[in-house]
C-alpha cells in the first residue's frame, strides 16, 4: 500500500493539494481560536510527538446552530485591503499572488452535519481577486462516500517590466511595428523601436477545476474517482535566435501559452485482516491550442565571407509543446505474515507515453535562403542557396506527424519484518524500464533528396556558407544530425537492511543498496551504483533525540564511448566519404557527462531535538553532501551543506513563540575546453592534441550561500489576540573563472598571452518580510482583524545590468527588464463572523 500513498503525493494525481492563498497560507486556521485547554485535559502544559516536537494546540469547539435534524456551524471573514505604497505590478512580488485594493473575501467556511447517519457538507472560498481565488464543496456521509469539488485561479506575473517590440503578443503570430522593416532594419531603428515600445506585464494564470468521488462498497472494498482540468493562459518571454549579433542578431520573443492538462484517476481498494490490494488508473493528457508561433527579425542578415551574399530570411518560428497522452495502470498487493509480525507488498504497472502531434515544416521562409555568390539565383552556380519553397510545406517531411511512444513497465517487491521487538528487517527489489517505439524518424526531404535541418530558422546558413545547411547523401559532412535517438532504460534497484534496538535508548541500522541502470544509445551501457547507509537514534537523555545517518555510494560503469551517436549523424549514411583529413569529432574523449561519469559521494545528517522544559524545544540539524567525479573535462565536484537551528516555546495554549535560523551552500566546480580550429573542423578527440590544446582549457567555480531566519509571535492579552512575523532570506551567488590560455575564450583577442582567472559579479537576492495583526472581538461571534503586511527584497543580477537604459545591447533585443528591487506594503481589515 506504500505505493498508493506516494501516488497521492503527486500533486498531479489526485483532486489537487489543500487549497490556501498569499493572504492566508493556513487556509483559514489562522482564524481560529486556541482551545485554552491544549493538547489535553489530564495535565497542563503541551503533548509532544514521538520525536520530541510540540503539538500545535487544538481550537476552540465551534458553536453551531440547530436547524432540525442538522447542525452547521463556520466562518466568514470579509473585508478590504489597501495598497498604499510600491512597485505593484512587480513579478517577485507577485508571484502566486494577486494583490489588488478593494473588497475581499477572505474566507467563507461553512459545514452541515446531520448526526442521524453521518452525512456532512462543507463549502469553502476565499477571493483576493478575479485571478486569486479559490471555491471548494464537499458532501459525504460517514463510512459511505464523500464527493468533492473545487475551482482555483492562480495568478503567475512573469514579468513586470516587459518592452516586446512586436504586434500581436500573446497571439501565435508577431509581426514587426511600422517603423522596422523584416530582415532590413538598421541598429538604431531596433533601438528606437525597443526604447518607444511601452512597458507592459507578461503573466500566465491558471484555472483549475477537480472533482472526485469515493465509496465503501463493502466494509472491505472501496473505489474512488478523480479528475481535474487545469488551463493556462498567458504569456512568457522565450527566445528567438538569427544566428549571433553582429552577424544577424538574437532575441527574445514572446511565447503564447494557452494550454490545458486533464488529469483522471481512480481505483478500487481492499483492506482485510491479512490482505490489502491497490488496483488503479492514472492518466494525464495534455493540449495545446498552438502547434507553433512565428514571429518577424528585424535583423539583417549580413555574411563575413567576401564575395558572400546572404538570403534576406526574417520570418522565425518556434514549436510549442507537443498534445500528449499518459496512461498507467497499477495493482498493489499486500500480505500481512503475523508469525513475523510483518508484510509483503508485490506492486506492478505498466504505462504508456504517447504523442502524435503534427509536426510544423523545417522552416517558415519566402524565395530563397543559404548564401550565393554573385547573385541569389537559385542554379548550380549557388549550391549552398535553397528554394524556401522546398522547405516552407509538411510535404518536406519524411513523415507528417511525430508517432512517438514509450511504454512503461515496472515491478516492485517489498517486505517488512519483525520478528522480536529488537529486530526490524526490510527489503525490497525494484525492476523499471522505458521502452522508445517510436521507429526511426530520419529527417529527409524528399523534395530535395537531401538530409539533415536548417539551424537557426534559415540564419545560420545564411552568413555561414554550408552550416546548418541539408546535406546529400554523397557529403563530406559527417556529423549532422539526421534520425532521432531512442534512449531506451532499464533499472534495477535492490535494497536490504536491519534496525538492532539492543536497549530502550539506542537503535543502529544498516541499509546496503544496488543499483543498476542500462541506458541505451548513451556513452555507457551499463552503470552500477553501490551504496551502505548507517543510522543511529539515540534517546540516552530523557529531554534529547538524536538521529544520525551516513551514507557512502560509488557509481561507475562499463567503458565510457565519448561518441555513442554515429549512426545517427550523417556521416552514417551509405555512400559518405569523409573529407581528407577525416570526419570532424564532436568532442574530447576527456568529456565526461555528469550523469554518466563514475563519482565517489558521502552524506551525513545529523538531527537532534531538545526539550529544554516542558513547554520548550530546541532542535538542531546539519547536512553535509559530498560528490567528486573522475572527470577531467566536465564536473569534478559538487558538494552541498546546510545547518538549521530551531526554537520553539508554548507557555500556554494561547501562547505560540518560535525563531528559526538556516544556512545552505554548494559549490559546483567543473572544466571544459573549446575547439582551437575554426569551424569545428578537428579530428583528433585527445585532450591536449591539435583540437582540444590544453592551452584552450577552462575552469569554473560555482558557489551558492543562503541565509534564512525567522521568528512568530502568536499571543492573546486578555481578549485581544496579537499575532506578528518575520522572514528574511538572502541569497548570493558566485562564478569564479579560471583558464589556460586566450584560446579558451570566446574572444581571445581581448585579453594577453598566458592563464588568467576572474570572476562574475555577485548575484544576490534579499528579502525581508514582516506581518502583523491584531484581532479585537466586538460582540459575540464577532471579531474585527487590522492587519499589515510589508515586504522588501532587493535584487543585484550583473546579467540585467544596463536594460534601464537600452534593450538592444551588442545586437541582442531582449523583451524583460530582469528581476527588479521593490518595497510594497498590504493593510487590511476582516471582520470574521463565526456562522
Amino acid at each position: 500500500m506504500a505505493c498508493s500513498s506516494l501516488a497521492f503525493a503527486d500533486s498531479g494525481i489526485g483532486v489537487d493539494l489543500w487549497r490556501g492563498n498569499k493572504l492566508d497560507p493556513t487556509a483559514g486556521t489562522r482564524s481560529e481560536t486556541p482551545d485554552e485547554n491544549g493538547t489535553t485535559w489530564l495535565k497542563p502544559g503541551q503533548n509532544r510527538s514521538p520525536t520530541g516536537n510540540l503539538y500545535l494546540g487544538p481550537f476552540t469547539p465551534p458553536q453551531p446552530e440547530q436547524y432540525g435534524d442538522w447542525r452547521g456551524y463556520g466562518t466568514l471573514e470579509v473585508g478590504v485591503l489597501m495598497v498604499p505604497t510600491g512597485d505593484q505590478r512587480n513579478a517577485l512580488w507577485n508571484r502566486y499572488a494577486d494583490w489588488k485594493e478593494g473588497p475581499i473575501l477572505g474566507l467563507l467556511d461553512y459545514t452541515l452535519e446531520r448526526a442521524s447517519d453521518g452525512t456532512y457538507a462543507n463549502f469553502r472560498g476565499s477571493r483576493i481577486s478575479d485571478d486569486d481565488e479559490y471555491y471548494q464543496a464537499t458532501f459525504g456521509r460517514a463510512g459511505a462516500f464523500k464527493v468533492q469539488a473545487f475551482v482555483r485561479d492562480m495568478p503567475n506575473i512573469v514579468s513586470g517590466n516587459a518592452k516586446p517590440v512586436w504586434n500581436g503578443v500573446g497571439s501565435n503570430r508577431l509581426t514587426l511595428p511600422s517603423g522596422l522593416t523584416p530582415g532590413g532594419s538598421t541598429p538604431a531603428q531596433i533601438a528606437a523601436a525597443s526604447a518607444a515600445a511601452p512597458e507592459r506585464t507578461l503573466s500566465v494564470t491558471r484555472e483549475k477545476q477537480g472533482l472526485s468521488y469515493s465509496m465503501f462498497l463493502t466494509p472491505e472494498w472501496t473505489a474512488y474517482a478523480n479528475v481535474t482540468d487545469e488551463q493556462r493562459r498567458g504569456a512568457r518571454p522565450y527566445g528567438g535566435s538569427f544566428f549571433f549579433p553582429g552577424l544577424g542578431g538574437s532575441m527574445e520573443t514572446v511565447k503564447p501559452i494557452d494550454d490545458s492538462t486533464i488529469n483522471v484517476n481512480g481505483g478500487f481498494r481492499y483492506a482485510g485482516a491479512a490482505w490489502r490490494m491497490d488496483f488503479s488508473y492514472s492518466g494525464s493528457f495534455y493540449r495545446d491550442a498552438n502547434t507553433r508561433y512565428t514571429f518577424e527579425s528585424p535583423f539583417v542578415m549580413a555574411s563575413p565571407v567576401p564575395g558572400a551574399l546572404s538570403a534576406p530570411v526574417y520570418q522565425g518560428q518556434m514549436s510549442t509543446e507537443p498534445d500528449n497522452d499518459y496512461h498507467n495502470l497499477q495493482a498493489t498487493l499486500t500480505r500481512k505474515l503475523p508469525s513475523l509480525n510483518g508484510e509483503v507488498s508485490l506492486s506492478a504497472a505498466a504505462g504508456r507515453m504517447q504523442q502524435d502531434d503534427t509536426l510544423i515544416a523545417p522552416i517558415d521562409c519566402r524565395g530563397v535562403f543559404g548564401v550565393g555568390f554573385g547573385d541569389l539565383q537559385l542554379g548550380p552556380q549557388n549550391p549552398l542557396l535553397g528554394d524556401c519553397s522546398q522547405w516552407n510545406t509538411p510535404a518536406a517531411l519524411s513523415r507528417r506527424s511525430a508517432k512517438m511512444r514509450i511504454d512503461t513497465s515496472m515491478v516492485d517487491a517489498r517486505m517488512v519484518l519483525n520478528p522480536t521487538s529488537q529486530w526490524t528487517l526490510r527489503g525490497n527489489v525494484k525492476y523499471d524500464r522505458q521502452d522508445y517505439r517510436t521507429g526511426d524518424y530520419l529527417l529527409y526531404n524528399p523534395l530535395t533528396g537531401q538530409y539533415g535541418y536548417i539551424a537557426e530558422n534559415g540564419s545560420q546558413p545564411s552568413i555561414i556558407p554550408g552550416e546548418g545547411f541539408p546535406v546529400g547523401r554523397f557529403t563530406e559532412v559527417g556529423n549532422m544530425r539526421i534520425r532521432n535517438i531512442p534512449l531506451d532504460i532499464q533499472t534495477v534497484d535492490a535494497n536490504l537492511g536491519a534496525d538492532w534496538k539492543f536497549d530502550d535508548k539506542n537503535t543502529l541500522g544498516v541499509t546496503f543498496g544496488y543499483n543498476r541502470y542500462e541506458p541505451t544509445h548513451r556513452e555507457r551501457s551499463e552503470i552500477n551504483d553501490s551504496s551502505v547507509k548507517l543510522t543511529w537514534i539515540n534517546r540516552s537523555l530523557d529531554a534529547l533525540t538524536l538521529r544520525v545517518n551516513y551514507t557512502y555510494l560509488k557509481q561507475s560503469g562499463d567503458r565510457y564511448d565519448y561518441d555513442p551517436y554515429e549512426e545517427f549523424v550523417s556521416a552514417s549514411l551509405p555512400g559518405y566519404t569523409p573529407p581528407a583529413g577525416g570526419t570532424p569529432v564532436i568532442t574530447t574523449s576527456a568529456m565526461r557527462k555528469y550523469d554518466m561519469s563514475s563519482f565517489d559521494q558521502n552524506k551525513l545528517d545529523v538531527m537532534a531535538t531538545l526539550a529544554l522544559r516542558d513547554d520548550m524545544t530546541v532542535s538542531a540539524s546539519a547536512r553535509l553532501d559530498r560528490k567528486s567525479y573522475d572527470a577531467r573535462i566536465g564536473r569534478q565536484d559538487y558538494d552541498t551543506g546546510s545547518a538549521t537551528l530551531q526554537w520553539e516555546w508554548q507557555p500556554a495554549a494561547t501562547t505560540n513563540l518560535s525563531a528559526f535560523l538556516g544556512y545552505d551552500r554548494s559549490r559546483l566546480k567543473m572544466s571544459n575546453v573549446n575547439d582551437a580550429l575554426e569551424n569545428g573542423a578537428g579530428t583528433d578527440p585527445s585532450l591536449g592534441g591539435p583540437t582540444y590544446p590544453y592551452d584552450a582549457q577552462w575552469w569554473l567555480r560555482d558557489k551558492q550561500r543562503n541565509y534564512y531566519a525567522g521568528a512568530l509571535f502568536d499571543h492573546r492579552i486578555g481578549r485581544v489576540r496579537v499575532d506578528a512575523g518575520w522572514n528574511y532570506t538572502y541569497s548570493r551567488g558566485t562564478d569564479s573563472y579560471r583558464y589556460a590560455g586566450p584560446d579558451a575564450l570566446a574572444y581571445p583577442t581581448t585579453v594577453p598571452p598566458g592563464p588568467g582567472s576572474g570572476a562574475f559579479s555577485p548575484m544576490v537576492y534579499r528579502v525581508n518580510s514582516f506581518n502583523l495583526g491584531v484581532t479585537i472581538p466586538i460582540v459575540e461571534r464577532v471579531s474585527l482583524r487590522v492587519f499589515d503586511y510589508y515586504e522588501r527584497g532587493r535584487v543585484d543580477d550583473w546579467h540585467y545590468l544596463g536594460f534601464d537604459q537600452s534593450r538592444y545591447i551588442g545586437g541582442m533585443l531582449y523583451t524583460d527588464g530582469g528581476p527588479q528591487s521593490y518595497s510594497n506594503n498590504v493593510v487590511g481589515m476582516l471582520v470574521n463572523v463565526k456562522l
